[in-house]
């Protein structure tokens, strides 16, 4: 079974990445947090000039964060750790103080026993799914991180350098297998359940965690008000409804915190796109690798700049000329990437059994997962395609 020529694949994979990405809502949305910070209310029209700067400076400063390190992907965790446990705090703290205990009940009662509204907003709910889990594809920035850090054979391929303070790593673009015997084999296994660790507990407890954190609070929030805002003003409306409560201190706890959500998260995509379109490209074409003189920086950063530059011109033109909304334009790069979501799991499926020696193999519960993962992806993607296309909620 042939599945297509490597760089047909790997083009293709660029567009479904890079398209959805290169939309900078999380940039925008971000300058709108601080500069609600900022300013002590939410931000109008009058202050276009002080968002579109703030849009800017943190594009211009996720830019810079990816230049700088012996490897990129050691910068983004020593950045994002202390963010996220500050962001994780910030959200406890506010939901912990802020949401009455009827949505701490509520929102536990619809995991596990979940309910399906009629007349639902497939364009919101496919996004969140699409966003949630790191998806359209980045899931593949995971084993391009795994490698980095030289988890297995790993340690034998190299990694992606940054221009400050790294150097040439030439990285393999042929597989380095290892010897299939009983010690190799115990190893590996070791080196398996690091990666369940990291994908489990590191990945998914914690997006749970900050999923249910911040579904409880809105909830707890905005139900009893009788409040549904769009977009950037949810975090708006929740922070001036926990200011009833906590006081002032409510401001800064919604809007900072989701200051630092959408920031990292807006550097972390530049890197993940530009990571996994290197990776992709450098194994499938000679070309690249000789274009780039065997050093993967070339091919990472020319691939980061031309998504920095379209992601400025559009951040202008959202911001200064009112294209569309950061919320708008976010919620759409999702949607689209979800196409993507629903492709890469039944791939993993297919490399797994077709290419993978027999004592490497994953469980059939690993596949069970990614079948049920790929069925309920299709479900939202439905969803969305008969919304968009007849204007029918299903």
């Amino acid at each position: 079974m042939k599945l297509g020529k490597p760089l047909a694949w790997a083009w293709a994979w660029a567009f479904l990445l890079f398209i959805p990405v290169m939309w900078p809502g999380w940039a925008s949305a971000s300058a709108a947090a601080i500069a609600a910070v900022q300013l002590g209310r939410p931000p109008g029209p009058g202050d276009t000039g002080l968002v579109l700067a703030w849009g800017v400076g943190l594009l211009v400063l996720s830019l810079f964060i990816l230049h700088v390190g012996v490897k990129i992907q050691r910068t983004l965790e020593l950045i994002n750790w202390p963010v996220v446990v500050l962001m994780i705090l910030l959200v406890a703290v506010g939901t912990a103080l802020g949401a009455p205990a009827f949505a701490w009940a509520d929102v536990a009662k619809g995991i596990f026993i979940p309910s399906f509204p009629r007349g639902l907003d497939w364009f919101i709910v496919a996004s969140a799914i699409a966003y949630m889990p790191a998806g359209f594809g980045f899931n593949m920035m995971l084993s391009s991180y795994a490698r980095d850090k030289g988890w297995g054979m790993g340690a034998k391929v190299g990694y992606i350098s940054a221009i400050i303070g790294g150097r040439k790593v030439k990285i393999g673009a042929e597989e380095v297998p290892f010897k299939l015997d009983e010690e190799n084999l115990k190893r590996w296994k070791g080196w398996v359940n690091t990666a369940r660790i990291d994908s489990w507990i590191v990945m998914s407890l914690l997006t749970f965690i900050t999923v249910f954190l911040t579904s409880t609070l809105a909830y707890g929030l905005l139900v009893p008000r009788k409040l549904a805002p769009m977009g950037f003003a949810c975090a708006v409306v929740q922070a001036q409804a926990l200011s009833e409560v906590l006081g002032p201190a409510a401001w800064f706890i919604v809007l900072f915190g989701g200051f630092l959500m959408l920031f990292g998260t807006q550097f972390g995509l530049m890197d993940a796109v530009s990571r996994v379109i290197t990776d992709n490209f450098w194994i499938a074409s000679g070309k690249a690798r000789s274009w780039s003189k065997e050093d993967p920086r070339r091919l990472y950063y020319l691939v980061l700049y031309l998504l920095f530059v379209v992601a400025l011109i559009l951040l202008v033109g959202m911001i200064g000329f009112g294209w569309a909304s950061p919320y708008e334009l976010t919620a759409i790069g999702a949607c689209l990437g979800l196409f993507a979501l629903v492709i890469a799991f039944p791939l993993q499926i297919v490399v797994n059994y077709k290419f993978l020696p027999k004592e490497l193999k994953p469980s059939i519960v690993s596949t069970v997962i990614l079948v049920i993962g790929t069925v309920w992806n299709l479900f939202f993607l439905v969803g969305l395609t008969v919304q968009v296309l007849t204007g029918v909620r299903l």
